[in-house]
């Protein structure tokens, strides 16, 4: 399901839970506002990275002098040219890989992993979870686990998952816990995946760095794979520039939080 459609499906929900408290509030008014408020409150956790209320998510390290860059959706077309750059930068960076990806790319999964790059979680297909039961879940965990196990030669990911643009139900963390996976978010995203030129994301991200900060960035598309990402690629220095003049160390996240 995609990011529109999940929208519009909740949007019909929030519709029906309004009717629905409608048709009962003259006569049990108060349970007509637990409706509306249970629903306000669904909606607005699902589309909430950070949001507690469908259970805790990573998304700040500790108030120390530290950063870690993220990526999601990859590998793609632009993967090679954001490991060179974080290369000459001496960076290290966390990237949340679609299992479908690492199965078309294990060449650049075996990169990211031999130049100390971790890697995590994003699902199998970037299927959006909001709808969706545990099954789906753990799942897209499965096999995407599978896949980074199979281009590393066994070595599966770190523990850490990160849903498709951060979409959560009320059964995603239960079934990311389950699987034996702590849930991940972001301090600040800066909309690269619109692709507003290398400049912008580099200001952007100035903006947002800070210590303790998750940067989200994304090395591919996770509804087009083959679209590249070479303003995200291009900002990469300018973004590492930014944290050192704020005397910022860029690490892993398994390092940010530790």
């Amino acid at each position: 399901m995609t990011k529109g459609r999940t929208i519009r499906r909740v949007v019909a929900v929030e519709v029906a839970a309004l009717a629905a408290a409608a048709a009962v509030a003259r006569r049990r008014p108060l349970m007509a506002v637990v409706v509306v408020g249970a629903a306000a409150a669904g909606a607005w956790a699902a589309f909430r990275p950070g949001s507690p209320i469908f259970g805790p998510v990573l998304r700040r390290g500790p108030e120390q002098p530290r950063a870690a860059l993220t990526f999601d959706d990859g590998p793609g077309p632009s993967t090679a040219d954001v490991l060179d750059a974080l290369a000459r930068e001496g960076v290290p960076a966390t990237f949340f890989v679609l299992g479908r990806q690492a199965r078309r790319h294990p060449d650049l999964l075996r990169r990211m992993h031999d130049e100390g790059h971790q890697i995590a979680s994003h699902g199998y297909d970037h299927g959006i979870m909001v709808m969706r039961g545990p099954r789906y879940v753990r799942n897209q965990i499965q096999r995407t686990e599978d896949a980074i196990a199979e281009a590393l030669g066994g070595e599966g990911p770190s523990r850490l998952f990160r849903a498709p643009h951060g979409f959560r139900g009320p059964t995603t963390w239960a079934a990311v816990r389950s699987a034996g996976y702590r849930m991940t978010g972001w301090t600040a995203g800066v909309f690269d995946s619109a692709d507003p030129g290398a400049e912008v994301v580099v200001q952007r991200s100035a903006r947002a760095l800070g210590p303790g900060c998750i940067l989200l960035l994304h090395d591919a598309d996770g509804w087009s794979p083959d679209r590249p990402r070479a303003h995200t690629a291009a900002a990469i220095p300018g973004i590492c520039a930014a944290a050192r003049d704020k005397g910022l160390q860029l690490v892993t996240l398994n390092d940010l939080a530790a």
